[in-house]
This record gives C-alpha cells, structure tokens and sequence, in this order.
C-alpha cells in the first residue's frame, strides 16, 4: 500500500502552517484526502508521476474547502505527469482456444463497455465492424434486418447507435432481447429528445456475440460469466494486461451539507471513463437533448472552483459537467479531445425553471404560464466560465454532443476556445433560461460533421412562453410579446468570434431564441439563421460567402440586421414583416441588393467590392473604406480567436480560410406557385424551406393557400402544411401529387404540421373528381 508524505511546508496569513501531501498511487491518494479532511493545516494534494487506477471517484467535499487566500489544490506535482484512469485492471485470465479464431476466459466480475489490452482500445463486438479508415457514421441499413437478427441467439444488452432519422443528432437504443415473434424487442430512445424512427442507413448494433468477428473485438457474456476476444495478431491472448472501464466520474467536487468552496484542479490527465449513454435519460427541457449529469470531473453545489491545465483524453462520457447550484467555476486552458460526450457542459436544474415543459410538443396555456421572471431559485450554474481550451474530435460515440453546452444557467462566459470537428454544434444553448452569456472570441470550425440543420454555434428558445403550433405562436406574439423575456431576462452577446460550418449554418439561432446581441463576427461558410425569436441585434458582422437567412418571424419580433457584409443574397422563409430593422448592409452582387430592396428593406444599403485585405491568410479586413462608412461597418480584429496559452496555441488547428466567391446565394426566383383542387402549392426547394418546415431532407409540397370548401379544406390541410405523402408514396411535384390522388377513391395523405407528421384523408368525392 502506497504511503502519503508530506514534503513540503508553508506559512499562511495569520500563523498558521499549510502543509502539502505528494502521492505515489491511487490508495495513498485517498489517504491523503481522507488526513485533509482531518487536519485542516492541508490544503495541497500533490501527485507523483503514474497512473492511478481509481476504485471509487476522488470525493471533494466541503470538508475540504479551501479559503480565497488558500484554495484546496489537487495537482500534479513539479515536472510530474500523472494519470487519473476510470479503468482497473483484470485479474489474471485463463484463456482457452473457441471457435472460428475466438479465445474465452472465464470473468464473473463487474461488466464493463470498454476494455483495453495495454494501451489499444478494442472494439466491443458489432455490425458493421468498424473501420478507422471509413469515413462518417460507420453504419449500415441492414444492422438490425430481421435476416441478421434471426443469427442472434440472445441479443439482451446489446446496443442500437443511430442518427437521428431527421438528422437532428445521434441517439442510443438498449435492445431487452427478443419479442415472441423472432424480431427485438426495444427499449426507450436515449440521448436525443425528438423521438422519431432513427436513420435506416446510419445505424450500427455493438455488444453481440454472434458479431465477434474482427481482430480486435470482444464480448463479454455476463450471465455465462465468459470473456471472448479475437485477438489482433490471432495468438493466444496474454494472461495479464486487459483493463476495463469501472468508473463514469473520476473527480466529484460536491458539497453534501453545503457547498464546497475555493477548490483547484490542476494539470491532470483524466482518461478511460465509462460511457454514459445508457443513462442519458433526462431531457433538457424541451430541446433536442437528454443527458446524463456526470462528467470525468463532476462539480455541484460548489463555488470558486477552477479544473485548468489538464488533459481529458480517451474518456467514453462527458469531460467536465458543472450540474446544478455552482457558481464562479472556472474550466481554463484544458486539451479536451478523442472523447465520447461533451467536453464542458453547465446545466441547471429544472426545479429551478418557472413553468417547465419537457419535449418538444409539450404546451402550456398562456394563463397557466408563470409570470414570474427569472428562475425560481438557484440550483443552476451562473457567472462561469470555459475559456482557453482547446476542444476537439468530441462526441465520438455520443453524437449529441457539443463542445461547450449551457442550458438553465446564467452569465456563463465562453472565451478563446478553440474548437473543431463536432458531429454537431461546437457551442450549444439549449434555452433562453437565463441569459447574460458572453460568447467571445472562440474558433469554432468543422462542425456538424454527421448531422444536418445545425450549425457552429446552435441555440433554442422553447421557454415558457413557446408553443409549438405556429398559429398559436402567431397569437400569443400579438397579444404578449412581454412573455418571450420571462426567462431570456438578460442579452446574451455574441462578439468577435470565428465560426465555420460547411454543412449548415456558421450560426444558428432556432425556435424561439430571444435576447442576443450578435456583433463583430467572422463567418466563414454557412451564414446566419434567424428562426423566429425576439429581441435579436445583429450588426457589423462579415459573412463570407454567406447570407442572411431569417425564417418564419413574428410580425413584432423586433429583429435587427443592419452594418453587416454579406456576400449573398437574403434567403426568407415565410417573413411576412421585417422586424425592426434590415438596412444598411454591405452586398457584393448588386442583384442581391436590388432582390432585397425589391423586398422592402436595405434602403440604404450598399454594394461592392469589399476588397478584404489578405483571405488567404485569414485577414477578411474590409479596405473599401468608402462603401463601409456609408453604412457605418467598422472594422474588427482578425488574429484574436482561439486559445491563447503557448502549449495549446502550437497544437490548435484553424479553419480553412475561403477564397471570397463573387456569386453565393444569389436571389433565384422560387418555383411558381400551382393550383391543384383549390390548393396553392410550391415544391421545398431550399434548406432553408426544409428547415423551417422541421423536415428531414427536401422533400414535398407547402401548402401555401386553401381554399374555402374546397377538398383541401375538407381534407383538414392547412397553410403551412407539407405534403410529403399520398397513398405511401413520396411526393415531391405537384403532378405527382394530381396523379396520386386520381387512384381513389380516397387517399391518405402524410402531412408534416408544426414539426409532427400525421395522416389525413383526401376525401372520397374529391378523389372520384381527380380522375376527371
């Protein structure tokens, strides 16, 4: 058993003696902990150079709070290098030769989800195999067709991974094993809040004995008590050296009685956790995610905390989850990377939410609704921070995941991190709930890599005040536009950063996201969404290459696009009033001036040559001084993004930098509208189109208009409506749609209203008519 000594001593304001402990191994360690609860003289914990194999998380409890002149640290000793690992070594394996190249020993321990041999991860049994050299999800349409399914003796505890059929995300289902008729018996959707059918081609089952078949896979056989492995070199597999995941947190800063306070963590490296997907059951109000509250370092009800200079690496869940009532924590100048979750994530609790609603289509009546502003009381994350960290290769088997996530939290500032290749945002704000964030100077690219209708930077505003049917937003608008900022009670401001996203929006601000000031930013490919919201000032940003895209606004939202460069035309979805102010912008092409002056707004605009100071390295510097004074642009810094402490700075990557096009997104006049029994109808054409309508690629008809007493209007269509279906066919022009409906003699209709598909009935006269 490894021994704590005490090596060093120092002298506290006042007298007294602070003492510090360094640690050789996971044992003395948590004897050290256990003699600073005792003797309050100890306020330092040092590790020596080693891997520390955690039976149980290190417990940091307000027994060990510190002082603001003596915070308690837990460091890594001078020049020392240790290593916090979540996995335990197995205990000497027996192995005997199976069947087909396969090797088994007995093991009756604790069941793990990740195992490796020495340093190699190996790969829990699944089809399709994986492949590091295949590109994307890695699935397969057949994963779960009832032929392979019938090979699977008794699949319980096996896995479904998936995109999200909409491509709103991934998700996890637990398969309970078969139903009586041969086909699987599922458990509930895990991780994503929109259930809907995942994707049928991007899907993968792990954790199948009958799929062990690669070098380099396992399974475990918890009833049987059996370990197989196919080794990789397809020799005996040795004895000694397999380690398995035991632990989903390895540090827990969390008071008990009372908060923890004045904590450090300092220059670890934290590695091999336990995935957390199976657990990820509760939904994040009504956003698209449902999480699990544990991170690698897991902090609640604390304060004045910093975890800064470490390394998360290899972890199979979140890095670092402030959970709950905790304030001025700090995340600084972390290498956060090769992950499974989300590598920092401040969440409130909902008890802290006035008028709380749950999924999507949940609803309250506007006189039910809380009118209380602000949160009901302080179990939430506020006046915190993420800054300085590089963030990278995340979500590697969550795929809703995020580099830096906030939900029911306030005044959390996200500063100079830089962070690339997310399968989706690379900031997310999952409500308005409470606003006063600032988001600056961040690098944030290569993003929404697997997913789809997203962007560099996401938000959603479904609070208290949001309804899901658009007629009833419509309503509530008009009559209380004072509940939108019952929970967005202060701005969130967006400022010089740098966002990229090639395939969705550089910034994405979605149902109902109110209260921000968006200024200075560079965007570099998908430009800027607006769905509908309140309150947005949106001004002196450049977007490369990129347009405006403001979709289904409120008449008196009050939105604010001015002073901004634009190198497209706008792209409007369904706007039928231009908020407060769309003017005084800068386009390149002076046909998209004049399609948006058409429009009724940019009448004091401008178009030109920016003529940007050095794209190629970066510099998108505005030097047509002239046409940017006539509209008030003012240049901006363009070498402050991203992570500033030197080791970090030497490894951070950037984005590509886009050559300016002279031609993005310019106004191309819709497809014309068509008249089909009394029905206005035009084909989605844009994603824009596809992604107002909550649809999962560009498929169907808007219904633009009904006619009163006309079979649509029988039918129960309504404006706004997408026919994406008649008779189980897809439906995607109208003379489809005319000869679907002459079969008879009636049809079924598969209609996407407010985001939920449903089924109406062409009726029967209508239908004989079609064939007339």
């Amino acid at each position: 058993m490894g021994k704590a000594v005490l090596v060093a001593m120092a002298v506290l304001v006042g007298g007294a003696q602070a003492e510090t402990l360094t640690v050789t191994d996971a044992r003395s360690l948590e004897a050290a902990l256990q003699r600073a609860r005792a003797d309050k003289r100890i306020t330092r914990v040092e590790l020596a150079t080693g891997r520390y194999e955690l039976a149980a998380p290190i417990v940091i409890d307000e027994a060990l709070s510190g002082t603001a002149d003596e915070p308690f640290v837990l460091a890594a000793a001078p020049g020392a290098q240790p290593v916090l690992s979540g996995a335990t070594s197995l205990p000497a394996l027996r192995w005997e030769r199976w069947k087909d190249g396969l090797w088994r020993a007995r093991f009756a321990g604790a069941s793990f989800q990740r195992l490796w041999l020495g340093q190699q991860l190996l790969v829990r049994a699944r089809y399709p195999n994986f492949d590091p050299a295949q590109p994307g999800f890695g699935g397969a349409a057949d994963a779960t067709s009832p032929e392979r399914v019938a090979r699977w003796r008794d699949p319980q505890g096996a896995v479904l991974h998936a995109l999200h059929g909409y491509g709103w995300g991934g998700l996890q289902v637990a398969i309970l094993g078969k139903k009586p008729d041969g086909s699987l018996d599922y458990g509930p959707q895990l991780a994503n809040n929109r259930v809907m059918p995942p994707s049928d081609k991007d899907r993968y089952v792990e954790n199948v004995l009958e799929e062990l078949d690669a070098p380099g896979e396992w399974f475990h056989d918890r009833k049987q008590g059996w370990l197989y492995v196919k080794p990789l070199a397809g020799e005996r597999p040795p004895a000694r050296g397999f380690r398995g995941t035991a632990q989903e947190a390895l540090i827990r800063i969390e008071g008990r009685r009372a908060q923890v306070q004045h904590v450090q963590v300092r220059n670890l490296v934290l590695r091999e956790t336990e995935p957390t997907f199976l657990k990820a059951t509760e939904p994040l109000l009504r956003s698209d995610w449902k999480f699990h509250r544990v991170g690698a370092v897991t902090i609640e009800n604390a304060g004045d905390v910093r975890v800064e200079g470490s390394e998360f690496v290899d972890l199979g869940g979140h890095a670092v989850v402030v959970s709950g009532r905790a304030q001025r924590v700090a995340v600084s100048g972390n290498h956060i990377h090769d992950i499974g979750g989300t590598a920092v994530a401040f969440v409130g609790r909902p008890e802290a939410v006035r008028s709380p609603l749950f999924e999507y289509h949940e609803r309250l009546e506007v006189a039910a609704i809380d009118r209380t502003p602000g949160p009901k009381s302080d179990a939430y994350p506020r006046n915190s921070e993420a800054s300085d960290n590089l963030i990278h290769d995340i979500g590697q088997i969550d795929r809703q995941a995020t580099g830096v996530q906030i939900a029911m939290a306030a005044r959390i500032t996200v500063d100079h991190n830089s962070i690339y290749r997310m399968p989706r945002a690379g900031i997310n704000i999952g409500d308005g709930n409470w606003g006063g964030h600032r988001i600056t100077h961040n690098d944030v690219f290569d993003t929404v890599r697997l997913t789809g209708d997203h962007g560099s930077f996401n938000s959603w505003g479904r609070d208290r005040f949001w309804h899901p049917d658009r007629a009833e937003m419509d309503r509530r608008a008009a009559a209380h536009p004072e509940l939108a900022l019952l929970d967005a009670v202060e701005p969130i401001v967006m400022r010089r950063n740098r966002w990229r996203c090639d395939h969705g929006w550089d910034v994405d601000l979605d149902d109902g996201a109110s209260n921000y000031v968006i200024e200075e930013n560079l965007m570099l490919a998908g430009g800027l969404k607006l769905r509908e919201g309140f309150q947005r000032i949106v001004r002196n940003n450049i977007l490369v290459n990129g347009s405006f895209h403001p979709h289904v606004w409120f008449d008196n939202g009050g939105d604010v696009f001015d002073s901004n460069l634009v190198m497209g035309a706008h792209q409007p979805v369904e706007i039928r009033r231009w908020g407060r102010s769309v003017n005084r912008n800068f386009f390149v092409a002076e046909a998209d001036l004049q399609a948006a002056q058409a429009r009724g707004t940019d009448a004091d605009s401008v178009a030109g040559d920016p003529r940007f100071a050095a794209p190629a390295r970066g510099d998108y510097t505005v030097t047509n001084a002239a046409l940017a004074e006539r509209i008030g642009f003012v240049n901006f810094p363009m070498d402050d993004f991203g992570v500033r402490p030197a080791r970090l700075k030497a490894m951070a990557l950037q984005p590509a930098f886009p050559v300016p096009k002279r031609e993005v997104n310019q106004a191309v006049p819709p497809q014309a509208a068509q008249q089909l029994h009394g029905l206005t109808l035009k084909p989605v054409e844009t994603l824009g189109e596809q992604s107002a309508a909550g649809l999962g690629d560009k498929t169907g008809l808007i219904v633009l208009a009904i006619e009163a007493g006309s079979p649509g209007a029988a039918a129960g269509l309504q404006a706004r409506d997408v026919i994406v279906g008649a008779a189980q066919r897809l439906i995607n022009d109208v003379a489809t749609l005319q000869s679907m409906l002459a079969t008879g003699p009636s049809v079924e209709l598969t209609v996407v209203r407010n985001q939920a598909r449903l089924s109406l009935q062409w009726p029967r006269a209508a239908a004989s008519d079609a064939n007339h």
